[in-house]
């Protein structure tokens, strides 16, 4: 919906590295980490943050971005 997109843009710069790095301690996956740490910043889009992505996907997109 467009209020899980508002959402999720109005927290697209606040990284919450304490939760992710908390997250990654129990289950050794750094991006479903941070998916879980921006998914307590945007409950209402939680469910849609990862929808349809595999871990290499936004790894790998993440990579060429930032070359």
């Amino acid at each position: 919906t467009q209020a899980q997109i508002d959402e999720l843009k109005a927290h697209a710069d606040d990284i919450n590295y304490e939760v992710a790095q908390a997250r990654e301690k129990e289950v050794r996956h750094d991006v479903m980490s941070h998916v879980y740490a921006y998914g307590v910043q945007c409950p209402n889009a939680k469910g849609i943050i990862h929808l349809g992505a595999t871990s290499c996907y936004v790894g790998d997109n993440t990579d060429i971005i930032i070359m």
